[in-house]
């Protein structure tokens, strides 16, 4: 999937992996091959899922990783809920449970629960960019549908290999970037990307704590060394903003070093 599109939603919500739901334990009188087996599944059913889908946030990856989706539906509609957020946002978490509820590595996928979500949008918030991507998925939800064979989760991550080109762990990433922010730049979306934690950065509504992440956000993937694309200027400009906007928000120490290493960049004549 080469979409990249997300966030504003997954700025309010977890937007940063700590803020999701720890993993339960598995079954307590499973043996310990069982629970090694199990938690390979695991990562690598995260994997899969955010390479097909490239418009997974991070917590929607891991309702599906660990088998969350009802917890996961049930948290996104507070936000839709919320009409004090712009109509893009609200759209966002609608979208997010539709694409959990369809991806094939989910052992509790169910298209046309995902269907219904994505027709919801279209009434809803009709000419939104999660209209767009909605009608999208709705295509494929019914192509899928005409497939003569259906494979299970486990049945298609039996047989699933990883890119090369998409090792979401690799050690030069910043270790704050989020799932999107690493994605995008491994897969040279960063600009797509930085549309999408704007929206979060600019409404008003969001807390002002997690427009702070979003302008983080978007100095780290702007400066990070594995974007094909990096732009210091941009980056100086967000952790400016985020220093102005915030100085004394959770971030800056980290802003403030950060934004001192791309002062002191040497740029290449």
């Amino acid at each position: 999937m080469r979409s990249a599109f997300a966030l504003p939603f997954a700025v309010i919500l977890p937007l940063l992996a700590a803020c999701a739901p720890t993993t339960p334990l598995f079954v307590a009188q499973v043996t310990t091959g069982e629970v090694a087996e199990y938690k390979q599944l695991k990562n690598k059913r995260m994997t899969a899922a955010v390479e097909e889908e490239g418009d997974l946030l991070t917590y929607s990856a891991q309702a599906i990783r660990d088998n969350k989706s009802a917890d996961a539906e049930k948290l996104y509609l507070t936000g839709y809920d919320n009409t004090r957020y712009d109509p893009e946002v609200r759209a966002i978490a609608l979208y997010q449970i539709g694409l959990i509820y369809m991806s094939r590595y989910n052992d509790q996928r169910d298209d046309q629960k995902a269907l219904q979500y994505f027709e919801r949008i279209d009434r809803e918030f009709p000419g939104t960019q999660a209209a767009a991507h909605a009608d999208a998925r709705i295509l494929m939800i019914r192509q899928r549908a005409r497939e003569p064979v259906q494979k299970n989760a486990r049945e298609l991550l039996a047989d699933w290999k990883p890119q090369y080109n998409l090792d979401l762990n690799k050690t030069s990433l910043d270790p704050d970037m989020t799932l999107l922010s690493r994605r995008a730049v491994l897969k040279d979306r960063v600009d797509e990307a930085a549309q999408l934690y704007l929206l979060g950065a600019n409404d008003q509504a969001i807390p002002p704590d997690i427009r702070e992440k979003a302008l983080y956000q978007l100095g780290l993937m702007y400066m990070a060394p594995d974007n094909p694309h990096p732009d210091r200027e941009k980056a100086i400009a967000y952790l400016r903003r985020q220093l102005a906007e915030f100085p004394d928000g959770e971030l800056a120490g980290k802003a403030a070093r950060h934004l001192d290493q791309a002062l002191n960049q040497i740029t290449p004549r």
